[in-house]
């Protein structure tokens, strides 16, 4: 390990100084609507799941609800 070479190639430098990056892409709208429409889906699925479950117990307590024939 001690004799290892890790310096970089002359080569390898100039490539990078080729090297033109890309312009970033414009995501911030995007990622707002994103996240307001997981919120807008979480909180319409918290509701169904209330509405169902208070159903669900309205049945029972009324005792409509009946297991088996």
């Amino acid at each position: 390990m001690k004799n290892d070479d890790l310096r970089a190639d002359r080569d390898d430098l100039d490539e990078l100084d080729r090297f033109i990056p890309r312009t970033p892409a414009k995501r911030g709208n995007n990622l707002v609507m994103q996240v307001a429409t997981g919120v807008f889906l979480g909180g319409l699925a918290l509701w169904l799941v209330q509405v169902g479950a208070t159903a669900l117990y309205a049945k029972l307590m009324l005792g409509t609800i009946t297991f088996g024939g």
